[in-house]
C-alpha cells in the first residue's frame, strides 16, 4: 500500500462542508504529491479554513512529516470553523494515529485523551484507543477498548488482529485465536490475520475458519 493510500485510509474523515477544492486539493496531493503539498500550503495561505488544513494535513503525513500532520490536526480541532465535537474528537483521533506514525505515544495519548472529552460517548474513538494502547503496551486496555468499539457496531479484521495480539501477550490463546478467526472471517485475505493465525497454531491451539454460507446437506 502506498503512503497516499496508507494516509487516506487513517484520515477517514472529511473537514465540515468539504467542497469541490478540498476534494480538487486530496487528489492533486494523490496525483503530484510536491504540487499538491505546495497547493495546499497555498490555500491555507489565502485563508482557505478548515478544509485548507485538513489537506494540508494529508500532504504534510503522505510526505512523512508525521510530527508537522499530527499537530496540525490537533490545531485543526480548535479551529472555529472545525465543526461540531463529534467532528472535533475524529479530528484529535485523526492526530492520535499520526503521532503513533511518529512514535511519539505520550501525544498519542494526550491526543486520544482530549477527544474522548469532546465526544465521551463515541464508540469508534475506541478503535484508536486500541491502538493507542497496544503502542503502550497496554494489552488489557487494548481488549477492553476494542470489546467495547465492537459493542457500538465498530469493527475491523484489524482491530480484531490488535486484540488476538494482546491476548497473546497475556497468554491467552484461546482468546487470541477467537479474536483471529473474527478477523478472518471479515478479511479472509488480511495478512496480519494469517501471520498471527500461524503464530497461534505453532502453539497448538487449532484455528478453523469456515467461509460462505453453511451446507445445507450437512
Amino acid at each position: 500500500m502506498s503512503i497516499f493510500l496508507t494516509v487516506l485510509s487513517l484520515l477517514t474523515v472529511e473537514p465540515p462542508e468539504a467542497n469541490q477544492r478540498y476534494l480538487d486539493c486530496v487528489l492533486l496531493v494523490e496525483a503530484d504529491l510536491e504540487l499538491g503539498r505546495t497547493a495546499a500550503q497555498q490555500w491555507t495561505a489565502e485563508g482557505g479554513g478548515a478544509d485548507a488544513q485538513h489537506c494540508q494535513a494529508i500532504a504534510d503525513i503522505a510526505a512523512g512529516f508525521f510530527k508537522l500532520g499530527a499537530a496540525r490536526l490537533e490545531d485543526l480541532a480548535q479551529r472555529n470553523d472545525a465543526g461540531d465535537d463529534r467532528i472535533r474528537a475524529r479530528l484529535l483521533a485523526q492526530a492520535a494515529d499520526t503521532w503513533l506514525m511518529a512514535d511519539q505515544v505520550e501525544f498519542a495519548k494526550t491526543a486520544i485523551k482530549s477527544a474522548f472529552e469532546y465526544a465521551p460517548d463515541s464508540g469508534e474513538l475506541h478503535l484508536t484507543a486500541a491502538k493507542v494502547h497496544g503502542a503502550d503496551k497496554k494489552w488489557h486496555q487494548v481488549v477492553a477498548s476494542v470489546e467495547t468499539a465492537a459493542q457500538a457496531g465498530f469493527v475491523s479484521a484489524n482491530t480484531y488482529v490488535l486484540s488476538g495480539r494482546a491476548f497473546i501477550e497475556l497468554g491467552d490463546y484461546e482468546s487470541a485465536s477467537a479474536e483471529v478467526i473474527k478477523a478472518l472471517t471479515l478479511d479472509p485475505t488480511n495478512l496480519d490475520a494469517l501471520v498471527l493465525r500461524g503464530e497461534i497454531q505453532q502453539t497448538g491451539v487449532p484455528i478453523e475458519v469456515f467461509y460462505g454460507e453453511p451446507d445445507a446437506n450437512n
